[in-house]
This record gives C-alpha cells, sequence and structure tokens, in this order.
C-alpha cells in the first residue's frame, strides 16, 4: 500500500521576508537538510488589494526572494531539492490583481489560502492572535466570519491556478472554542469536492500541533479527502529555521488511523 504522504518533502516554509516570521532563506535550508528532507519548497505570502498593517506579505521583496533562492538551488544542488513557491491569500475583490500577480513569476508550488476579512474600510487577520482583532471579529459575528471565509474558499478553488489548499480549517485558530456547525461542515464538503475537481491536494499543515495538539486540518476533513482521493502534501508552515519539518516523524500513524 502505497503512503498516504511523503515526509521527506516540506512544502509550507516562510523566511523573514514576509515580515512576521524570522531567518534567512538559507538558514531553512540548512535545517531542512539537518532534517533528512529531500525537497523544501518556500511558500512566500502573496496578497493583493489587502488593507491591513502592519503588512505581512510581500511586495517587492519578491526579486531578492527568486535572486537568493536561485543561488541557494545552485548551492545545494544534489543535496536537496529547494523549490520557489507562493501562498496566495484569496481576496474576492481583487482576483483580477491577485491574477496579474501571480502571472509575474513562474512557480514551482501555488498554495491557496485566505488570511483576511474585510470589515468597513479595511482587513482583520483571520490568523491573528491580537486580542483587538479577535474582539472585533467576534463583534460581527464568529459563525458568519467563518462561513465568509468557506465562502471565499470555495470561489477561489475555481478561480485560482492552485497546487493545494492550505491550512483549511485553520481560520479563527485562536479564538477560544472556535467550531464548525453544520452549515460550515456543508461547505467543507463542498470544497472537498471543488479541490478534488480541481486535482489539487489538501495540506496537512503540522503547525497545528502548537496551537492545538494536532494538525490543520481536523480527521474528518482529512478522512472526506481521503475518500475522493485528494493528495496529502505535508507542510510545516515554518516561520523560524527550527520549524522546518516540525512533527512530520507523527503523520504516518496519524493518519493510518484516520483512514482506517
Amino acid at each position: 500500500m502505497p503512503a498516504l504522504i511523503d515526509i521527506t518533502i516540506d512544502g509550507h516554509v516562510h523566511t523573514r521576508l514576509c515580515n512576521h516570521a524570522s531567518g534567512e532563506m538559507e538558514e531553512y535550508v540548512q535545517q531542512g537538510i539537518q532534517r533528512g528532507l529531500t525537497t523544501m519548497c518556500f511558500l512566500e505570502h502573496l496578497e493583493a488589494g489587502i488593507h491591513y498593517q502592519p503588512r505581512s506579505w510581500l511586495e517587492g521583496e519578491f526579486a531578492y526572494y527568486f535572486e537568493e533562492g536561485r543561488r541557494l538551488q545552485q548551492r545545494y544542488r544534489g543535496i536537496i531539492d529547494i523549490r520557489l513557491g507562493v501562498e496566495t491569500g484569496y481576496n474576492p475583490e481583487a482576483v483580477s490583481l491577485l491574477q496579474e500577480k501571480l502571472a509575474r513569476y513562474s512557480w514551482d508550488r501555488i498554495g491557496l489560502s485566505c488570511h483576511f476579512h474585510r470589515h468597513g474600510d479595511r482587513h482583520l487577520n483571520l490568523l491573528s492572535r491580537r486580542r483587538e482583532s479577535l474582539e472585533q471579529l467576534a463583534a460581527i459575528g464568529v459563525d458568519g466570519v467563518v462561513t465568509a471565509y468557506l465562502d471565499a474558499l470555495i470561489a477561489a478553488i475555481g478561480m485560482i491556478d492552485c497546487d493545494v489548499v492550505c491550512h483549511l480549517d485553520a481560520v479563527l485558530r485562536h479564538y477560544p472554542g472556535i467550531g464548525f456547525n453544520e452549515d460550515h461542515r456543508r461547505q467543507i464538503e463542498t470544497l472537498l469536492d471543488g479541490i478534488q475537481a480541481k486535482g489539487a491536494a489538501l495540506e496537512i499543515n503540522t503547525s497545528g500541533i502548537d496551537y492545538r495538539g494536532s494538525p490543520f486540518p481536523a480527521p474528518w476533513i482529512i478522512k472526506g479527502a481521503l475518500q475522493r482521493g485528494i493528495p496529502l502534501h505535508a507542510g510545516s508552515d515554518a516561520h523560524k529555521p527550527e520549524e522546518v519539518g516540525r512533527y512530520f516523524d507523527r503523520l504516518p500513524q496519524y493518519l493510518q488511523e484516520i483512514s482506517d
């Protein structure tokens, strides 16, 4: 029976370039080598039309990102395969701009996510731990925010050329007792159908182990993906070099138990 996931590939790594992580690209590569990885994909943040401070994505830094990435590809050729990708944050109000930005470079991997919720003339970060942000999202209505988040991903999977959907259920991950109602579950089933039709993969994001004791997404979502034949890709969502490949050794048994 083939393995459910390849834990020698970390497909989701950030660096200081995104303005909310630390460490140089080469430090992440060196950690990947120490972890015994065969492949590591940088997946730096790209947003369009988002009004939020401090900025948590790349703009002009992409020129350096590709220059340094290609240097590292040459330096570590034959030791580790380094890929240069992007984590695309979907904004339903800026689809054309987002597609235009994506077209500027040739990406080894395009990850799809949604990080922000429009509120008046600015955006709120759906993954932030800031008390102010959580209180504002709660005032809007948590269920409605989650509904909008899932609607955005359902629309995005049909409009954005992507390879993998990232941390699917990480929305409001810092909100106490966050959960999904039956309507949300139906939305997620629709999203999984869209991922299947797209031929994309579902990310098993091990950062969730630090946040809630288990990877993103929840076991029932992973099981739904497996039932549809959706490939699973491992991603650490590293924001520090030492987080590359974190907890990957736990994934084979974890996924086997879900699939049994």
